[in-house]
């Protein structure tokens, strides 16, 4: 008889560290709210199903704000206006600004009330005087609420009846909200440990505070997946930092459950041959990345068919040995399809028909397998907790589902991965390990635009002037030191730099430039010294303008010189996102835009090798996006309609005459620019809506 499909699960939880220097605060509520929403939700489900075995990877930062908040020690200004019955103007704009951050479809849309909050506050353009004390216990109580297990809620009375009040609820209401929040949150390490216990669930860590690690030892390692991206100079090398990141992750996992952990989740599935003999040195048995981190190491293509099922499907469901320096450390790397499928795609289907779809997909796979009949493995990993909001009562029913499917199918084997590679260890080796991320196999969400570049290098300024500083003064105080590298320690994670990066959006992106800043200007705080203006006086706001498409002579051919690339406007698309959650392969990489006296020039770059992909471009000479744009589909490379195109390996460049488009030379135009893929999805640039962009009049 063959063997089952082994499935690996693994569920990543992490967010980052909130702690603000300045107070003592948690600066964001959302540990606290995805501890009440997710974590301890996500134990008590799998327990029911005890023939699901699966993997679940905790950052030490969030495991300890979860301590923090367990005991009562943890203040956040969400939680600490929850507690009080009076508040300054400035404390409502907060709240009015903060509260509405659910779901409106699928969380807020239950309840009558909140709707018409919101409703209200947009009306109003968030007046504080539009709303009463009574609004705002209601609006606490309702977004407190909102952010709660209905599983929870169910299973409590006291708390059913309160959910049921729908309005009119008091500050008695609200403390006993508050308190079952932290009983949720002291129940969830406990509950972990349960499961770990009985063999169900094999409990992971990622380093420390999260940081990328292939950059942290050397940010230069951006330019083996992107060669000609731009980066910080000086170059931060800090490999002993990597290091530290990692023996902390460690420690702080063996301190909490009694255990150390065989694997680990290099945060954002980052690493590289320089980061191995790390991996190895500091004790893990085996490491995860994505798919196509495996197939550059190897020089090969993971193919899919139309069906988006992989064509070669033994080279990605094994393990590989890596080489480690020391010793060789164990990897697995991620089905993204699948994975994406549970991040982006079931929310939006009927729970049976998601899960139908999932275990389809399985079988397909222990199929195209079949013949050689080896014990082969399905690595499925993304975010534990971002995802569950866009589902029907918070991924329940999916989960339930997902769950009791795999109990039942024999031919299914869910399984830890500790468990799968202590039966059947790697039959393959990779020689050197390429370095990338779960992103498009590259770096670029971390790294490479200005801002990413600013932060890399005030990080690596403050960094050598604690390191110049430590050296000058030998008989300084060992507290003093250790808590200036806890900053540099939390300023090193990956999530600045995420939400420094033109493809993520929040509302939050200010604040998230002030905490990392923040730790940087502690570092000087306390070593007594003066921060450098840029860093002290730094924001979020764009240094320059960013729709103005520039004015560039092209050479006496009509075509631009190579530089002028360089100049252009460039325009990325919207990572795929929610939140802090994104898609694993993103196809463009970036829009490039310039014009001279005749002509837009337009060059559409992608990540993966052009085939024969459609481009569209639509633009509206006026300006009004909703009105009918002019439009071009370009299919191959041949000049037509009076456009001039040229097909690269990586890009399309296309030359639009101004008045073959309707533009004027002095003009603000709409524009979006799409590549088609040959399964037909097609992807935005910019992916939301029309850019609204002017034309330099340059020498016109």
């Amino acid at each position: 008889m063959s063997h089952p499909l082994h499935v690996a699960i693994l569920w990543h939880m992490h967010q980052p560290d909130y702690l603000d220097p300045r107070t003592g605060e948690y600066a964001l509520p959302w540990v606290r709210l995805h501890a009440v929403k997710d974590y301890l939700r996500m134990a008590e489900l799998q327990a029911q199903y005890p023939k699901v075995h699966a993997t679940v990877n905790f950052v030490p930062s969030l495991l300890a704000q979860i301590e923090a908040y367990a005991s009562g020690a943890a203040q956040d200004r969400a939680l600490k206006l929850s507690r009080e019955t009076s508040w300054s103007r400035e404390d409502k704009a907060y709240m009015l600004s903060l509260f509405f951050c659910v779901n409106e479809h699928k969380v807020m849309a239950r309840s009558a009330r909140y709707l018409a909050l919101k409703a209200r506050r947009d009306a109003t353009h968030g007046d504080v005087d539009a709303f009463s004390d009574a609004d705002y216990l209601d609006l606490i109580a309702l977004f407190n609420l909102a952010w709660m297990d209905s599983v929870n809620l169910a299973q409590d009375p006291e708390f059913v009846a309160i959910s049921h009040k729908g309005a009119g609820y008091t500050p008695d209401d609200i403390r006993i909200i508050l308190a079952k929040q932290q009983e949720v949150i002291a129940s969830i390490i406990p509950a972990y440990k349960a499961l770990a216990a009985r063999g169900q669930v094999e409990l992971t860590t990622s380093p420390y505070y999260h940081p990328i690690l292939p950059l942290l030892v050397n940010t230069d390692s951006a330019r083996i997946a992107v060669p000609g991206i731009a980066l910080p100079s000086p170059a931060l090398v800090a490999p002993e930092d990597a290091r530290e990141q990692l023996l902390r992750a460690v420690q702080a996992h063996t301190e909490r459950f009694g255990k150390r952990p065989a694997g680990l989740w290099p945060s954002e599935g980052a690493v590289g041959a320089a980061v191995v003999p790390l991996i190895a040195e500091a004790g893990f048995a085996w490491f995860a990345s994505d798919e196509a981190i495996l197939a550059r190491s190897l020089g090969v293509r993971i193919e899919r068919d139309g069906a988006g099922h992989v064509k070669n499907p033994s080279i990605l469901y094994q393990p590989y040995w890596v080489e480690g320096g020391s010793r060789p450390v164990a990897a697995i790397f991620r089905d993204h399809a699948l994975s994406d499928r549970v991040g982006f795609v079931y929310q939006s289907m009927d729970p049976q028909a998601a899960v139908d779809d999932m275990i389809h997909r399985l079988h397909v796979i222990r199929e195209r397998l079949e013949p050689d009949g080896l014990p082969y493995l399905v690595s499925i990993i993304l975010d534990g907790e971002n995802a569950w909001e866009y589902y029907e009562q918070n991924g329940n029913p999916f989960l339930r589902t997902l769950y009791q499917r795999l109990s039942d199918d024999p031919l299914l084997q869910p399984v830890t991965v500790r468990e799968y590679l202590r039966k059947y260890p790697p039959r393959a080796r990779i020689d050197r390990l390429f370095t990338g991320s779960w992103i498009n196999g590259n770096l670029d969400t971390w790294i490479g635009e200005e801002k990413h570049n600013r932060a890399w290098a005030w990080l690596a300024q403050t960094r050598q002037r604690l390191i110049d500083w430590q050296a000058a003064h030998p008989d300084a105080p060992a507290q003093l030191l250790a808590d200036a590298w806890e900053r540099i320690y939390q300023a090193e994670g990956s999530d600045w730099f995420w939400w420094y990066s033109s493809r993520n959006r929040s509302p939050m992106q200010v604040e998230f430039d002030r905490l990392y800043r923040a730790r940087l200007l502690d570092v000087y705080r306390i070593l007594g010294e003066t921060p450098p203006r840029d860093l002290a006086e730094s924001d979020a706001a764009p240094s320059r303008a960013d729709n103005i498409i520039p004015f560039i002579q092209s050479a006496a051919s009509g075509w631009p010189e190579a530089w002028a690339w360089d100049r252009s406007l460039t325009l990325v698309p919207l990572a795929a996102s929610q939140g802090a959650a994104q898609r694993a392969f993103i196809p463009v990489r970036r829009l490039r835009l310039h014009r001279d006296e005749q002509s837009l020039h337009l060059r559409l770059e992608t990540y993966e090798p052009m085939d024969d992909q459609a481009v569209v471009v639509e633009i509206w000479p006026d300006g009004n996006a909703s009105s009918e744009p002019w439009t071009a589909r370009i299919a191959g490379a041949t000049d037509t309609g009076g456009l001039r195109i040229r097909r690269g390996t990586h890009d399309v460049y296309v030359a639009i005459p101004l008045a073959t488009a309707g533009i004027a030379h002095s003009a603000t135009i709409g524009l979006r620019v799409a590549l088609v893929q040959k399964d037909g999805d097609t992807w935005w640039v910019p992916s939301d809506a029309p850019a609204i962009l002017m034309l330099d009049s340059g020498q016109a």
